[in-house]
């Protein structure tokens, strides 16, 4: 059963051969995005366009509000490219501000 999970692993890390595509981690940066307009923070196709617009990986964490949702970005925060791909994102028409998101509870 673990080598199923391994090969999974495998895979998933060489088709997503893009900027901060390894899996999450409790040092991965977690943010919260605004955007300019109400979106399923969830959706597949919000996350891919998340994906395309910074170049990274992001998993759903959480709704605040139709418009704000929590995000782990799928890379550690000392990875260099996850702070170009959260700069890239800032600069997106699509998103009104982007902001860590400084839990109490690190769970």
């Amino acid at each position: 059963m673990k080598a199923i999970g391994r090969l999974l692993l495998l895979a998933a890390c060489l088709g997503g051969a893009q900027a901060c595509a390894t899996p999450p981690t409790a040092t991965a940066p977690q943010v919260i995005i605004s955007f300019t307009q109400p979106v399923d923070g969830a959706a597949p196709i919000t996350l891919a366009r998340l994906a395309s617009a910074s170049g990274a990986e992001f998993t759903f964490v959480s709704s605040l509000s139709p418009r704000s949702h929590a995000y782990r970005l799928r890379c550690p925060a000392s990875d260099p490219a996850c702070a170009h791909a959260l700069a890239a994102l800032k600069m997106q028409a699509f998103i009104e501000y982007l902001s860590p998101d400084t839990r109490k509870d690190p769970r």
